[in-house]
């Protein structure tokens, strides 16, 4: 899991903007049609996900600093070159997304297949649908992803990665690598 905050020199809405634009770019997603979404609009999210922010806000009280405010979220998610239909690989990423999120924050999912694997790129909001709270980051989260991950691609008699091994940054390698 990647957590989004604002780059240096830009604003609030250039930085999600420049965000989405990678995940839902027309070469990657064949023309946007492996895109799938939740409570949003994948082509307003960026707005969308600032004006939640403002309700937040608004609806709380409460305001984090502009530089340690998440914007979002991103999942990554690979399957095994071969394995998949890109089709089938933004349903798992969709559900892997809900199940995550639990239906409380709004996501979409970007199919990309424009590598020999198969691989999502999943956003969701750092601020609930009702407004009243922000997504909280807790330890081994990222472990606990993959298990999620894990489960949705046994459920879906799709491969996982027996022995994951490290690369020097200490965080795993995906099917690519």
């Amino acid at each position: 899991m990647i957590t989004h905050h604002i780059s240096k020199g830009e604003t609030i809405a250039q930085s999600l903007k420049d965000r989405f634009e990678y995940g839902q770019n027309p070469d990657k997603t064949q023309a946007g049609e492996l895109i799938s979404a939740y409570e949003c609009d994948h082509m307003t999210a960026d707005a969308e996900f600032i004006l939640s922010k403002a309700k937040y806000k608004a609806v709380t009280g409460r305001e984090q600093r502009r530089n340690a405010d998440v914007l979002c979220y991103q999942i990554r998610q690979s399957f095994m070159p071969g394995e998949i239909t890109p089709e089938e690989a933004n349903r798992v990423g969709y559900e892997t997304a809900m199940r995550w999120t639990k239906g409380d924050y709004a996501f979409f999912v970007c199919t990309h297949t424009d590598r020999q694997h198969i691989h999502n790129h999943i956003y969701y909001n750092s601020t609930s649908l009702d407004c009243s709270q922000k997504y909280r980051d807790f330890f081994r989260s990222a472990a606990a992803l993959r298990r999620l991950s894990d489960r949705v691609c046994l459920e879906n008699d799709l491969s996982v990665i027996q022995n994951p091994k490290l690369h020097s940054k200490g965080r795993f390698l995906h099917y690519g690598q």
